[in-house]
């Protein structure tokens, strides 16, 4: 199952896309793409009308729809899957310069993922990489390795590093505009379908997962 890990949409203050037009763009290509997760800067939109639009959409494109984060922490942006209310009644996700040790471990605890996102672009995950994945174990298992939006040394160093620290390496497009330049080039393969967030973290945790390149983006 191919899964976009990261995108954005207009909840996002860098990009004015609706969400129906990342999923018309997927339909009308000829690629596949089973998954997409809106990974928002700073915001986890949990009412009830935009939950509500995204399952009448995955009804509509036939497409799941998952919703993480793209949290700012004191390391850098950090993409994070299975928020639950706990994570939320510690943590102000809204705030810029959250303390990533307490958040990686908070969240791995209640069954989520802590994924450091370009880690060797504008992040300071990267150069801490040896040190973090020492610190806080299966708690920060992956690392986005391919973004599409990284340069090739970028992503090469990223790539590098997940390989000798045995940490599974992810995809995502990092998506802010519904075009062939940022959307549909770089995802996640999952070795089974995933159909929930909670299913989603749990083939991350156990490694089944690898990065993806859409044929004719590279």
């Amino acid at each position: 199952m191919i899964a976009d890990l990261h995108v954005h949409t207009r909840l996002s203050s860098d990009s004015n896309v609706a969400p129906e037009q990342y999923l018309e763009f997927a339909k009308s290509s000829d690629r596949e793409l089973g998954a997409i997760c809106f990974t928002e800067h700073r915001l986890f939109p949990s009412d009830h009308e935009v939950g509500e639009l995204y399952a009448e959409l995955a009804e509509q494109f036939q497409i799941a729809i998952f919703k993480g984060i793209e949290a700012d922490t004191d390391l850098g942006h950090l993409i994070l899957f299975g928020v639950t209310d706990e994570v939320m009644r510690r943590f102000d996700l809204t705030a810029r310069m959250l303390k990533s040790d307490s958040l990686i471990e908070v969240l791995h605890h209640e069954g989520g993922v802590a994924i450091p996102a370009h880690p060797f672009r504008d992040s300071g995950y990267g150069s801490r990489l040896d040190a973090l994945a020492s610190r806080h174990g299966a708690a920060l298992g992956a690392i986005e390795v391919l973004n599409g939006q990284n340069s090739i040394e970028q992503n090469r160093r990223a790539q590098d590093a997940a390989l000798k620290l045995g940490l599974t390496a992810l995809g995502g497009s990092d998506a802010h505009f519904a075009t062939a330049k940022w959307f549909m080039t770089i995802a996640t393969e999952f070795e089974r379908d995933v159909r929930t967030v909670e299913q989603l973290c749990a083939e991350i945790r156990a490694g089944r997962a690898r990065p993806y390149v859409f044929p004719g983006s590279d």
